[in-house]
């Protein structure tokens, strides 16, 4: 089954070999080597103690990135706080993007890292990743599914607080398309 979009005129929800697509653009954007995805695990974060990540899409880089998808997954209860219009006040530690499609060339023009500083803008969204309680503190993940989109010169930061009495290890894998 065909659909007509525009001048592209593409199967919707299934691949050639007929499998059901479960998110086709992303899936499409992946093939032409524009999908990315940059991953990061937190080990022995203090309880009350915070990590921040900054992604950036810098001025002049003629692109820009939707974000598709982030998922954070704890070992504990946190908390996600997400900032917009924030100052870089110093850099951290680069996150590498990797492309998913391992046969392009085509880099990521995101900046994402972790550990600097930076002065907070506007807080856009807050959410608690669950933790379980006693023996049963298996943790939990959420995922931030709504589209962003980040024109150049914009950014986000993430900021993930250890809101349990433990010590704990957090993930946070971000998944995005580039154009």
């Amino acid at each position: 089954m065909s659909i007509k979009y525009g001048v592209y005129d593409k199967r919707v929800l299934q691949d050639r070999d007929g499998v059901p697509l479960v998110f086709p653009k992303f899936f499409y954007k992946v093939e032409k080597g524009y999908g990315f995805v940059a991953s990061h695990r937190f080990e022995s974060v203090t309880s009350g103690d915070y990590r921040d990540l900054l992604f950036e899409n810098p001025s002049g880089s003629g692109v820009k990135a939707v974000i598709a998808e982030i998922e954070i997954v704890g070992l504990a209860q946190l908390y996600v706080d997400i900032y917009v219009n924030n100052t870089v006040t110093s850099h951290g530690t680069a996150i590498q993007p990797f492309n998913l499609n391992t046969g392009s060339p085509i880099a990521s023009k995101m900046v994402i890292e972790y550990g600097g500083s930076y002065t907070l803008g506007d807080l856009i969204c807050n959410m608690v990743v669950p933790g379980g309680n006693r023996g049963r503190a298996i943790g939990g993940s959420v995922a931030i599914g709504e589209t962003v989109i980040l024109v150049p010169g914009k950014n986000f930061v993430m900021r993930v607080t250890n809101s349990s009495a433990a010590t704990t290890d957090f993930s946070v894998r971000a998944l995005w398309w580039e154009e």
